[in-house]
């Protein structure tokens, strides 16, 4: 089974990751610190080393006093470099002016110098291994020094450091927990709340949608409270509306209902068949005007649940719209269908909801008008407010007037002639 990921668990990864990614990043930049030519720190160790062995090579002495002090530098460098690294150890060649080897290092081949008279860093391949090297001349120029070091000596010095399990495994077996623990410890106090938040919410009954109070909270969790609280009045609003519906579905139908129930007597208990005929269509009658009902209600459902959605809509395409679907019906009863009102007339509104107003509306004038006259369905903008008025002939009867949305209010009034 999938587990979910522990942000504790995210943190130590990730603690753990960055703490690997600095030291590869603290590797690196030593690389190119101790391997920058001229200036890095090994050339400045062959440099230092150099000018060393320049002043005692300088002094007036004789080839045997230069032989036993060369000897002792050679005595100090082994010791400093240790039996086993002694072969990666930086050593020396001392050459006359002449080119004859005077004195070295036993760890570095005795190999003459292919360009006598250079000076400075410089790369060399000696005795099948790679070497960087340091040229210096004395200054009254009686001696050569060649101060050299393979690379892998250099290599293995500074993994000595960087690899050893003194200088890396021992401070980041110390240094992470030291590390961690502050974390975890933040962390944990600062998913507090939240879990506070979520025993909150797990007391609550079900029918529970007051808002939430936590106090003081964390920035982060402010927006969370928030949208919570938002969904709960969405939730109460929802319930109520349903609870509404519910009551005045049950308020409406109790009547179409009593009256049916009454003409199924009717039915049952007809002496003659005229008067079963008679109960019958009664009762016919009756499922119609139960069935319309149902209709309706169902209508105002859909109205309700989309009314607060804020869809664009056209009005006066709604209107074209609705007219066209009535004109079979309008033509029956020769009936004119007019349109009076904008090309255009968007409002936020659902397109679904309005057409299915407008369409009642319609329905109804045409149903109650008188059969030869005219259904106009007016338009008016007045600032904000549309209008839309649906009439039959010059003297109007109110009939039904209904409040749609902010922007749009609809009334249909059906006239009589005089």
């Amino acid at each position: 089974m999938k587990t979910s990921p522990s942000l504790s668990n995210v943190l130590v990864v990730t603690v753990v990751t960055a703490s690997a990614l600095v030291w590869a990043a603290i590797y690196g930049i030593g690389i190119a610190l101790m391997y920058w030519p001229a200036t890095g720190g090994f050339d400045r160790q062959l440099h230092v080393f150099a000018e060393g062995l320049a002043k005692v090579a300088g002094e007036d002495m004789t080839p045997a006093q230069l032989t036993q002090s060369l000897y002792g530098v050679n005595l100090v460098v082994s010791e400093f470099a240790g039996e086993t690294e002694h072969k990666d150890a930086a050593g020396f060649n001392l050459w006359d002016a002449g080119g004859n080897w005077v004195a070295g290092s036993p760890n570095v081949p005795r190999a003459k110098p292919a360009d006598p008279d250079a000076a400075g860093f410089h790369d060399a391949v000696l005795a099948g291994e790679a070497y960087r090297v340091y040229t210096r001349w004395t200054d009254n120029r009686k001696f050569r020094i060649d101060v050299m070091q393979t690379e892998h000596g250099r290599r293995a010095d500074f993994n000595s450091v960087m690899l050893s399990p003194a200088s890396v495994v021992a401070p980041l077996l110390v240094g992470l927990p030291l590390l961690l623990l502050p974390v975890l410890f933040v962390v944990r106090c600062g998913l507090k709340p939240m879990r506070k938040l979520s025993d909150e919410l797990a007391a609550r009954k079900p029918d529970d949608l007051t808002p939430v109070r936590m106090g003081e909270l964390v920035a982060e969790l402010q927006p969370v409270v928030t949208e919570v609280n938002g969904t709960f009045l969405k939730l109460d609003e929802l319930l109520r509306r349903e609870r509404n519906f519910l009551a005045d579905a049950a308020h409406e139908l109790r009547t179409p209902l009593a009256v049916i129930s009454a003409q199924v007597g009717d039915v049952l208990h007809a002496q003659t068949p005229e008067a079963r005929s008679e109960a019958e269509r009664g009762l016919q009658a009756g499922l119609g005007r139960a069935n319309r009902l149902v209709n309706q209600l169902l209508t105002l459902a859909r109205f309700e649940a989309k009314a607060d959605k804020g869809e664009p809509a056209d009005v006066a395409d709604v209107v074209r719209d609705v007219l066209a679907a009535h004109a079979r019906e309008a033509r029956e009863k020769s009936i004119r269908l007019v349109y009076r009102g904008p090309d255009r007339v968007p409002v936020g509104c659902a397109h679904h909801t309005l057409e299915t107003a407008l369409g009642n509306l319609v329905g109804n004038a045409i149903r109650y008008g008188r059969p030869g006259g005219q259904v106009i369905v007016r338009v008016d903008l007045d600032a904000s407010l549309a209008f839309v008025l649906v009439r039959r002939h010059r003297k109007l009867t109110p009939w039904r007037h209904e409040e749609l949305t902010p922007l749009v209010r609809k009334e249909a009034i059906v006239g009589n002639e005089a």
